[in-house]
């Protein structure tokens, strides 16, 4: 067969699939007994959803749809035949879960706050697509893809408002993008949550966007906003992620968390973030029985205004080994406030030992409160204590040291204020320091140390490209 004719089979094969897939449409004014068209639209995505077929677009006309139950895709797409749900362009589809206040699970009838799930329950299918839906007011989860038998599941620009469980959930899925959504009210534990005379838990389920077990995920540009927890968790076995872009503020705990439980979390990046309003900008913990972290980067990131530290290495659980950890390249600004209850705060808190071949360089740290970096290794053994457990921190520009006393905090523990050799100190010149652009106008040269740094930072101190 020569390559002209391949080329046009190819073509025909291309149109045909083309050719064939449909658009069905739903619309609160429609009916479930209507073929789906536009000018006809079905009322239920659940209809639409039996309907469509690989490399058909489900729309949804614009209204607020009250969900009777969990909405759960029926089939899956294909390679090159994604099935895709959608908005109607420059509408806005909302999916209200309020009236959902049971599921059925294995034949019985259970509390669905109790459950880890989500008013779209994505759930053993593949090469699904859903781009602009908005849900809210659900007793569990917003949108939770749930795998193992669950790959190729993209959300792209969608939107969880008033949840009691996480506003995203990724848990033990493969190949999953979440990119340009919004996540607001998550992890409320208001009583409306509860039955009349039942216990009140201390707190809500998990994190805004919680990554659970998943791998060669992608969590990008997405605002996380005004929730009552933790922002962004990488947590549990995930492994071979990417969290890039996302912006997060206003919360009570951090903003972004690496998190290993019951296993090994691993090769997870965490670059081109922004941070602010928060009490910790990342925390790294490692924290059930018999877990680990390792390969952990996070670089270019932008942290400022924070309660308490900019990074946390956290003691929480059985606060077991973390290693092979490179921060380079970030921004902490204004990190730390008087009297928080974990005691001495600045940009960096390395409150736990457990760790090893750590890397930080070029990072900028400036206006911590207690410290630029502390530990809680006592003044005495800390040297030695990070020579053996090959902790490097240099070619970073610290603004200088505060000479705060230490005071007990988190887990009765002190953290001493210690600014290890090979760094400079100094802060830039922000282009607005007023306005949080810091962008910097003028920045110090970095004094080389010569040493060959395993992930290539910039040239420059800190997240962002200095002015001149």
């Amino acid at each position: 067969m020569n390559q002209t004719k391949s080329f046009l089979i190819t073509c025909l094969i291309f149109l045909s699939v083309s050719a064939g897939a449909k658009e069905y449409f739903a619309g609160l004014a429609g009916n479930d007994q209507h073929p789906g068209t536009k000018n006809r639209p079905f009322k239920t995505i659940f209809k639409a959803s039996e309907m469509a077929m690989p490399g058909d677009t489900i729309t949804i006309l614009g209204g607020e749809y009250h969900l009777p139950r969990q909405f759960r895709p029926v089939r899956s797409g294909l390679p090159g035949k994604w099935i895709l749900y959608r908005a109607a362009h420059g509408e806005t589809a909302v999916f209200d879960g309020s009236g959902i206040k049971k599921v059925v699970q294995k034949g019985d009838s259970v509390q669905f706050s109790r459950q880890t799930a989500g008013l779209f329950q994505i759930e053993k299918v593949n090469y699904l697509r859903f781009e602009n839906i908005q849900v809210r007011n659900s007793d569990a989860a917003g949108f939770i893809v749930r795998g193992p038998d669950c790959k190729k599941i993209e959300l792209i620009g969608c939107k969880s408002h008033q949840t009691h469980n996480s506003g995203i959930g990724l848990w033990y899925c493969d190949s999953v993008l979440v990119k340009n959504c919004e996540i607001t009210a998550a992890n409320d534990n208001d009583a409306k949550y509860y039955l009349p005379g039942q216990r009140r838990g201390g707190e809500a389920p998990h994190e805004a966007l919680s990554i659970c077990g998943a791998q060669f995920f992608e969590v990008s540009n997405n605002h996380v906003h005004h929730c009552f927890k933790e922002g962004i968790d990488c947590k549990e076995v995930s492994k071979h992620g990417i969290i890039h872009n996302n912006l997060v503020h206003d919360l009570p705990r951090q903003a972004y968390y690496a998190d290993a439980w019951f296993g090994l979390l691993e090769d997870v990046e965490f670059y081109s973030n922004t941070a602010y309003n928060c009490m910790w900008g990342f925390a790294i913990s490692v924290e059930g029985k018999g877990s680990e972290l390792r390969n952990v980067r996070f670089h270019h990131n932008l942290v400022y205004n924070m309660t308490g530290a900019g990074v946390l290495f956290g003691m929480w659980g059985d606060n077991l080994l973390r290693s092979d950890i490179h921060i380079y390249n970030n921004t902490f600004y204004r990190c730390g406030s008087p009297q928080v209850f974990s005691g001495g705060v600045g940009s960096f808190d390395i409150l736990s030992k457990n760790f090893r071949d750590v890397y930080i360089y070029r990072n900028i740290c400036d206006k911590g409160w207690d410290y630029e970096m502390g530990f809680t290794f006592t003044p005495e053994e800390v040297k030695k204590a990070l020579a053996e457990q090959n902790f490097v921190a240099a070619e970073n520009l610290f603004e200088g040291p505060k000479n705060r006393p230490s005071r007990k905090g988190q887990f009765d523990v002190m953290v001493y204020e210690y600014l290890p050799p090979d760094n400079q100190i100094g802060a830039p010149l922000y282009r607005n320091e007023l306005k949080f652009d810091l962008v910097p106008e003028q920045i110090p040269d970095v004094k080389s140390t010569g040493r060959k740094w395993k992930y290539e930072p910039s040239p420059w101190f800190g997240a962002l490209k200095p002015l001149k």
